[in-house]
């Protein structure tokens, strides 16, 4: 297994972001939410209609849909999962399951790690690393699961469980037994197959749209650099190699080099 250097990560430091601002009272928030849901309800609605009716317009409405909430991230996410459902490029039940989520936020997936430390209203511009984007992305490609098991540590500030402070987690990280099948995210080539001191043994995929996974802290790699792969494909096995404390999946996404939240993309077991 070669050892390629991956580019060294500033850990950041600062106090714990701040939860006084991110309070506001449940009756503001339901009304958002509610707000939310209206707008993307209407905005779907009309790319369904456009759909059935006019299916060779479709691209273009889309396209003037999505300029339309350009402002809004979670809407933009929740029109492309229902179009996925629509347009029958991914199962129908995952696809409504992401634009719930694009709406009403990540569903519980059952870890022990506080519901804030994932909570973009949690963060500011000051607390949060330069290398983060906190907001929802459009992917604009089918994906799956790369390990289903329980979230133990989420994207954002904890406690380091080797003894080093508070620092930001650019990952989530999965728990399963020792040697647990890991699958390709989507469809992609492998770009580095290696290990460092802090991931293990790690396997990186290139996606379509400028987007990268990370899949580290495995006991085995089953993929070899420039290999192409399907959503679903084995490439490596769980294990608990470089700084971890136990067999478990860290898994990183990101997007032209920017650190994304991968829980808004995991459907919990």
């Amino acid at each position: 297994m070669t050892d390629r250097p991956r580019p060294a990560r500033r850990r950041r430091t600062p106090p714990p972001p701040p939860r006084g601002k991110r309070e506001q009272p449940a009756s503001r928030r339901g009304d958002r939410r509610l707000a939310q849901l209206a707008v993307s309800a209407v905005l779907l609605l009309a790319v369904v209609v456009v759909k059935i009716t006019a299916p060779s317009a479709m691209d273009r409405y889309r396209d003037r849909l999505l300029n339309l909430m350009a402002g809004q991230t979670d809407f933009r996410a929740a029109f492309s999962a229902v179009g996925r459902a629509v347009s029958g490029q991914g199962a129908v039940g995952k696809a409504l399951n992401d634009a719930y989520t694009a709406v009403f936020g990540p569903q519980d997936t059952g870890g022990t790690v506080p519901q804030d430390a994932a909570d973009p209203a949690a963060y500011t511009a000051e607390n949060t690393p330069g290398d983060v984007c906190l907001t929802q992305q459009v992917l604009g490609f089918a994906y799956a699961n790369p390990l289903t098991g329980p979230v133990t540590d989420r994207f954002g500030y904890r406690q380091d469980p080797n003894g080093g402070g508070q620092q930001f987690h650019y990952g989530l990280d999965i728990a399963a037994d020792e040697g647990a099948v890991i699958t390709a995210f989507a469809a992609g080539t492998v770009t580095a197959v290696g290990d460092s001191a802090e991931l293990g043994n790690y396997v990186t995929v290139q996606h379509p749209g400028g987007f990268v996974t990370l899949y580290a802290h495995c006991s085995r790699i089953n993929a070899s650099s420039g290999q192409q792969v399907r959503p679903g494909d084995p490439i490596a096995e769980v294990g608990h190699t470089g700084n971890a404390t136990g067999p478990h999946l860290h898994f990183e996404l990101m997007k032209d080099g920017v650190y994304v939240n991968p829980i808004y993309y995991y459907a919990a077991p």
